[in-house]
């Protein structure tokens, strides 16, 4: 305490002093937060859901609350995760992309906000140090900044609430508090909405002012899509064979898709995805089989 004061100079000798320098310079060094290092931010098509995303991230940076939700490859993590990789190599570190794995416990959720967000978190703290800390360092900045959830469906109520408690509690008379994004599969909307969780979720659906339901790309959105990426910015006309191709690369199907009643479908929905078709042009470019990701490749 007196070292931390600057008390201790006429209490100890100069060899203690360092030997003090040394083992705070140490234990600083190892608990600090390390620049987080970010990936690669991906081409991603202007695909009808990624411009709803956009919106929705948009909005969360401003402090609004958003609720996505979709079937499997219908661009929810593979355009959210880019969207906070593109904005981090803008030079802003103001939004943050968390994954959830299924029945997150409050204390990992809390110390993965707190790495992505390079917060230092001291290892023997309680929760609700956890969450002190956060707050104050989202408190100290212009703009607390936005949190996307990501498989938001596996998270309990208890951890929801404390996400919760993130956006209220980061909110000030001049400015608004953390936007989130829940982004989760086309059961989390339905999970919110179920009869033994919606009383103990009002509070959140007061605040998820936007919700995006996803459904995948479909045919002829493809089809435009690729054919001004082939064409450069022109339309490009595909054969037959080049058309059933294309969609074959990035057709995919709901296994988990249901009806109103919770059954499964007898017959699986097909859309397509966005990712796997940049990933396709992608291929067909190093092949040097015409000029691709053009205008329509942000």
């Amino acid at each position: 305490m007196f070292y931390l004061r600057g008390e201790h100079l006429a209490r100890i000798t100069p060899e203690e002093i360092s030997y003090m320098d040394e083992l705070v310079l140490d234990f600083c060094n190892r608990n600090s937060p390390k620049p987080k290092e970010r990936g690669y931010a991906e081409p991603l098509l202007k695909t009808a859901g990624y411009r709803q995303e956009c919106e929705a991230f948009t909005a969360a940076i401003e402090g609004t609350n958003s609720l996505i939700y979709g079937p499997p490859a219908s661009e929810k993590s593979f355009v959210l995760e880019t969207l906070v990789a593109q904005r981090y190599q803008s030079g802003k570190n103001d939004a943050h992309y968390i994954y959830c794995d299924a029945n997150i416990a409050p204390f990992p959720l809390l110390e993965r906000i707190a790495s992505e967000a390079e917060v230092w978190i001291g290892r023997a703290w309680t929760r609700e140090h956890y969450l002190g800390a956060l707050i104050e360092a989202f408190g100290r900045r212009a703009y607390p900044p936005a949190l996307i959830f990501d498989e938001a469906q596996h998270l309990p109520i208890e951890t929801l609430e404390i996400i919760r408690g993130l956006h209220d509690r980061t909110r000030r008379r001049d400015r608004p508090g953390c936007g989130i994004i829940l982004a989760g599969s086309h059961t989390l909307f339905r999970d919110f909405m179920h009869p033994s969780r919606r009383p103990r979720l009002e509070q959140w659906l007061q605040r998820l002012t936007i919700r995006i339901q996803l459904a995948g790309m479909k045919r002829e959105e493809v089809l435009e899509l690729a054919a001004k990426a082939w064409g450069n910015g022109k339309k490009a006309k595909f054969t037959a064979q080049q058309e059933k191709m294309l969609l074959e690369s990035c057709r995919v199907t709901d296994p988990y898709a249901m009806d109103a009643g919770g059954k499964p479908l007898a017959e699986m929905p097909t859309y397509y995805s966005s990712r796997m078709l940049v990933h396709y042009i992608a291929e067909r470019k190093k092949a040097g089989l015409g000029k691709v990701l053009a205008e329509e490749v942000a």
